[in-house]
């Protein structure tokens, strides 16, 4: 069975070709160069620029020509994301079905975070996820392969986007997921110490806002007290702060639901610091590749083939 997928949700542009869940080609454009002007994703500017990279990608694929044939399934990201940039890729995925006669899946994007991490692997269940991306915080319990429920959740803001506000209020660039874990990874035996971590009545959610405030008043008060700002220490125990706090809820989750195996996925499971604390969780330990952390069309296409095999 072989399915083609788009993905753009966000910023990425991403073709994909799977093959009976073996990866046969996979493109992506990113926009984060453009973005990085204003510190993160203009949705208008996103959905302008999707336009002009699916051209390209979709003169790639037709360039594929023997891999491009006998596609058995088209899939696209139906929800959720920017409106303007998913419509792109519905429009394209709709008229290639009408065009070459194939059938049509729409999918959600965060299940196709899940299945990043079982690109070429098959799963186990109970699985229990931690998908941290930036615009999604959740701990997902997949009971098999079509019943799963969102037992935890962000209550306000999205880890990978505390991540980038931190960053921008410390002046280090975007996005700040990357740049952060890179100062955690080289100053994490020198700077041990964390910010309070927040309590919330449901003991699987999260709320990163207050620790992005407490970050950032933190940094203020040092500037208007004249002190000496250390902005490696700042940045290793606000990494700190994250890592105790998401090892703090998904380990609960899992010393109640006893999955078979655990994953990690979305954009921020690319961060050293969350995957290694991961790792030591569980002794079943699914991660995705790094090519598969962003977004991607190959998740989605992952998807698809799990949704219509038989």
């Amino acid at each position: 069975m072989k399915i083609f997928a788009i993905e753009s949700s966000h910023d990425d542009t991403s073709f994909a070709i799977l093959e009976n869940n073996n990866p046969i080609w996979m493109k992506t454009i990113s926009q984060t160069e453009v973005h990085k002007v204003y510190g993160g994703t203009i949705p208008e500017i996103a959905s302008r620029l999707h336009v002009k990279n699916i051209l390209l990608l979709l003169e790639e694929f037709i360039k594929l020509e023997s891999i491009a044939k006998n596609i058995d399934y088209i899939a696209y990201t139906k929800e959720p994301g920017l409106v303007g940039s998913l419509q792109i890729g519905y429009i394209v995925a709709q008229t290639m079905s009408r065009i070459y006669n194939i059938p049509i899946i729409g999918l959600n994007h965060l299940e196709g975070h899940f299945y990043s991490a079982f690109i070429k692997k098959e799963l186990e269940f109970p699985a229990l996820c931690l998908l941290v991306s930036g615009g999604h915080s959740q701990i997902m319990l997949y009971k098999n392969e079509t019943e799963f429920e969102i037992i935890g959740e962000t209550q306000d803001d999205a880890v990978g986007e505390v991540y980038d506000k931190v960053a921008r209020k410390l002046e280090l660039g975007f996005p700040g997921g990357p740049i952060i874990d890179k100062i955690w990874e080289e100053n994490k035996e020198i700077y041990q110490g964390h910010f309070s971590i927040p309590k919330l009545d449901n003991e699987f959610d999260f709320s990163f806002s207050g620790i992005k405030t407490a970050v950032i008043n933190h940094y203020s008060n040092l500037i208007n007290r004249n002190e000496k700002i250390d902005i490696k220490r700042i940045s290793t125990e606000f990494q700190n702060t994250i890592i105790l706090y998401l090892k703090r809820n998904f380990e609960k989750a899992i010393n109640k639901y006893n999955p078979k195996c655990v994953t990690l996925s979305g954009g921020v499971s690319a961060n050293k610091g969350i995957r290694n604390m991961i790792l030591g969780l569980h002794n079943n330990v699914y991660l995705p590749d790094f090519e598969y952390t962003t977004d991607n069309a190959m998740m989605i296409a992952r998807l698809a083939y799990e949704k219509v095999k038989k």
